[in-house]
C-alpha cells in the first residue's frame, strides 16, 4: 500500500478497514487474489459510513493500488488525472530506504509484511522504475 496514502489519509475512527489488522488485504497483488477479496471487500466497504470520502480521496491522490472506497484502480482509473512514471508506493519506499530505513520498519509503518515491500521493490524493478 502507499505509503503516503496512509500518511495523508483522512482519519476514519470508525471506517470498517480500521479493524483489520493486515492491510495488505485490500491491496492484491493480482486479479485472482482480487476475484478472491472482491466479495468481502465489497462488504467491508459498502457498510462503511466513510466509504464516498475514501473514494474521493483516492481518486484525488491518484491511488493506482489498491481498494479504496469500494473502488477497484481499474474503475478509478478514468476518474484520475494522467499518471506519472512509476508508482506512489514505489516512490515512498524508495524514499524511506533513502533515508536510512530498513525494509523492516518501512513495513512496520506500513503495517504490512516485508514481503509485501519486496514485491513492490521487484514489480517496480520488472516495470522499469529501477535500474
Amino acid at each position: 500500500m502507499t505509503l503516503l496514502a496512509l500518511m495523508n489519509a483522512p482519519s476514519f475512527p470508525e471506517a470498517k478497514c480500521v479493524d483489520k489488522d493486515n492491510l495488505d488485504f485490500f491491496f492484491p497483488d493480482s486479479q485472482v487474489e482480487l476475484t478472491q477479496r472482491l466479495p468481502r471487500l465489497l462488504e467491508l466497504c459498502n457498510s462503511c459510513i466513510h466509504i464516498t470520502a475514501c473514494r474521493t480521496f483516492a481518486i484525488e491522490n491518484q491511488e493506482t493500488e489498491g481498494f479504496w472506497g469500494g473502488t477497484t484502480p481499474e474503475q478509478r482509473k478514468p476518474l484520475m488525472k494522467p499518471k506519472e512514471v512509476g508508482t506512489k508506493r514505489f516512490r515512498e519506499i524508495q524514499e524511506y530506504l533513502s533515508r536510512g530505513l530498513t525494509k523492516e520498519e518501512i513495513a512496520i509503518k506500513l503495517r504490512v509484511q516485508v514481503a509485501s515491500i519486496d514485491r513492490n521493490l521487484e514489480r517496480a524493478k520488472r516495470k522499469g522504475f529501477t535500474q
